[in-house]
């Protein structure tokens, strides 16, 4: 299943870095897409990108980008979910599931992002409120992975040590 999770998450990241993304970003004048810009972005910005976004690639960002956005979010965070719990299974036990908070909470925000990016593409109109909130959602998307990331290589630190003494004590 993690192997899954893994390709999952490879196979359309490789798909938008290869196809969506450049495409979006050309009908763009070269802006990033809101999804990427980890540190978030202004009313201003926002409003700027809407309005200079080509028709085709605005499309592109709202079917087929939001479809591989998704499945590498599935992939991502899923893989994330079951690897920390498998590193945490052995001290913690049911706890472990505990670990999946961070990476499904990271999913969740980042299903809000993708809608509130939609709404900002589909409406002319833009509240100051609708950017911030969409912004917000980008921002705690990356911590949230980041955190998930963080917990996962302490798992695999503490898998190392525990090997390593393993190893050691046997040795003696």
């Amino acid at each position: 299943m993690l192997l899954a999770l893994a390709a999952l998450a490879v196979l359309c990241l490789l798909l938008m870095w290869g196809w969506t993304l450049p495409a979006i970003m050309a009908g763009s004048n070269g802006e990033a897409v809101f999804d990427l810009r980890n540190d978030g972005y202004g009313y201003d910005a926002a409003k700027a990108y809407v309005a200079q976004i080509k028709e085709p690639a605005r499309r592109l960002y709202l079917r087929e980008q939001r479809i591989l956005d998704t499945g590498f979010a599935i992939g991502l965070a899923g893989g994330l979910a079951l690897a920390i719990c498998m590193g945490l299974r052995r001290n913690f036990g049911r706890w472990a599931l505990a670990g999946a908070v961070f990476p499904a909470l990271a999913f969740y925000v980042d299903m809000l992002e993708n809608a509130a990016v939609g709404r900002m593409l589909k409406t002319p109109l833009l509240s100051p409120e609708e950017v911030e909130l969409a912004s917000t959602y980008t921002v705690l998307k990356f911590q949230l992975y980041e955190t998930s990331v963080l917990l996962l290589l302490l798992c695999v630190i503490g898998q190392v040590v525990r090997w390593s003494l393993g190893k050691f004590r046997g040795s003696q």
